[in-house]
């Protein structure tokens, strides 16, 4: 009879006592130490399956035919993924969760304490937001006090434990010269385990400044500077009289509408959607999702890690996809760069210079554009020409067909596997260039099929006439 291993068993019993401990022993940190060790729990076994073979062979046993069996490969894969995953989840910045020195943040229970401040501030005060973990909301008002309501969660195991803590983690607001404080403590917490939902409501000339680890931002109706610097948030502003300055290192959402000021944004994320711009604007970093500029007064800059953009003046709109790039009733000079993308620029005026390695391009300049220059690796350009426009033409194509749709005052000539449209009635010089794709020159509207402009909200219906008594019959 083949002997048994002991080494379930043990397995068992350790994973009993640990469990006691952490019973019994709340603060023993037992997610990060074994985090950190489990590959001692692969050394142990193996120690206690080669004591064990070595003592059946002593005493005469059977060994086992192949050491370890099946199941037991099942645990040890298992258990290294487990580990591996483990660990490597223990060195994240998890936006919800991560793996503490007590438990995960997901367990126990959220208890909410409520907060009531206010101070008398001034006029124009500088308020300063430490939030951590949570979501605000700054309004500005008449009033020259600052009063913040709304409450703080805190997650723990019994209403005891979430006293204590939320007394470590209380919301303070305090005055300190010019400034407003408004403070959440979460730092002073052992766990990253306190989310406060504010509304901070403080004099609409302040200017505002806030940093957080995770939450949202939504501020509105203040003339001074606005300020945001936090690793994770959405970001939403409207009615700002002052500069706007947003740093995130992730965020899903930025939102700018009604600002007076300049806008400078840096960062990663995925949406960006900012109308009604009076300031220049700036954008800088990694974003994954759709980007939107609409009727931005002053100089738009974009720089991605795909794409760069400069514009002068954004009367309509801009729309920056996966794949592709639509600009709308704008005006330059404007300076266009990207890697694989489609670009079509509509009702363009101003100086064009554009170039993707891959992509197709449609213009359709306006009354007014002047000088273009589009270049692509491998894609086919489309120019569209009002009946009227003057220009002075040189398209080419390396590799590829060129058509003349315009009618007379182009003309096409064939050269190898390339072709070329030529053709000047006294315009502005038109530079078009691909290396592998078609050149088509026609005629038609500066208005593209599929318009990005704003839509204009629709005015309420008039009201109903009252209605007109009835005539009594005599």
């Amino acid at each position: 009879m083949r002997p048994r291993s002991v080494v379930g068993p043990l397995l068992l019993i350790g994973f009993g006592v640990l469990l006691l401990l952490r019973n019994v022993w709340p603060e023993i940190p037992l997610f990060t130490l074994f985090a950190k060790y489990w590959p001692y729990l692969l050394i142990l076994w193996g120690t206690v399956r080669l004591g064990e073979v070595l003592f059946w062979h002593s005493s005469g046993r059977p060994l086992p035919a192949n050491g370890i069996g099946g199941g037991e490969w099942t645990l040890v894969v298992l258990l290294c993924l487990f580990g591996s995953g483990l660990y490597w989840g223990s060195r994240q910045s998890w936006p919800n969760m991560r793996i503490s020195n007590r438990t995960l943040d997901v367990l126990g229970e959220s208890y909410d304490f409520p907060v009531k401040l206010n101070v008398p501030a001034g006029k124009t005060p500088r308020i300063v937001l430490d939030l951590g973990r949570g979501d605000v909301k700054v309004v500005g008002t008449d009033s020259e006090l600052v009063q913040v309501t709304g409450h703080q969660s805190v997650r723990a195991y019994s209403q005891d434990e979430a006293n204590s803590e939320s007394k470590k983690a209380e919301v303070t607001l305090e005055k300190v010269g010019d400034r407003i404080l408004v403070r959440t403590n979460q730092e002073k917490l052992s766990e990253r385990r306190a989310t406060a939902m504010l509304e901070i409501q403080v004099p609409k000339g302040a200017s505002f400044e806030g940093r957080g680890k995770y939450g949202d931002f939504d501020i509105n109706d203040i003339n001074g500077a606005v300020e945001i610097n936090s690793d994770n948030a959405g970001v939403r502003v409207r009615n700002i009289s002052g500069p706007v300055r947003v740093e995130l290192r992730r965020s899903d959402i930025i939102r700018a509408t009604a600002v007076k000021g300049a806008v400078e944004i840096r960062g990663k994320g995925q949406e960006i959607e900012l109308d009604e711009i009076d300031g220049p604007v700036t954008v800088n970093g990694g974003y994954t999702g759709e980007l939107t500029f609409r009727r931005i007064a002053k100089t738009l800059r974009f720089e991605g890690t795909q794409t760069q953009f400069r514009a002068e003046k954004v009367a309509g709109a801009i729309q920056l996809r996966p794949g592709s790039l639509l600009l709308e009733d704008v005006e330059g000079p404007m300076r266009i760069s990207g890697k694989t993308r489609d670009v079509q620029v509509a009702e363009f005026r101003g100086e064009l210079d554009l170039e993707v390695e891959n992509g197709d391009l449609e213009l359709r300049p306006a009354a007014g554009a002047g000088k273009v220059s589009a270049r692509t690796r491998n894609g086919n350009i489309d120019l569209i020409l009002g009946s009227t426009a003057k220009f002075n033409l040189n398209a080419r194509t390396e590799r590829g067909e060129a058509h003349n749709e315009f009618g007379s005052g182009i003309q096409d000539e064939t050269s190898g596997r390339g072709a070329r449209l030529t053709g000047s009635n006294g315009g502005p010089e038109i530079q078009l260039t691909t290396e592998r794709g078609h050149v088509t020159v026609r005629k038609g509207s500066s208005s593209p099929a599929t318009s990005i402009m704003p839509q204009r909200i629709p005015d309420a219906p008039a009201a109903p006439p009252p209605p007109v008594p009835a005539t009594v019959q005599q």
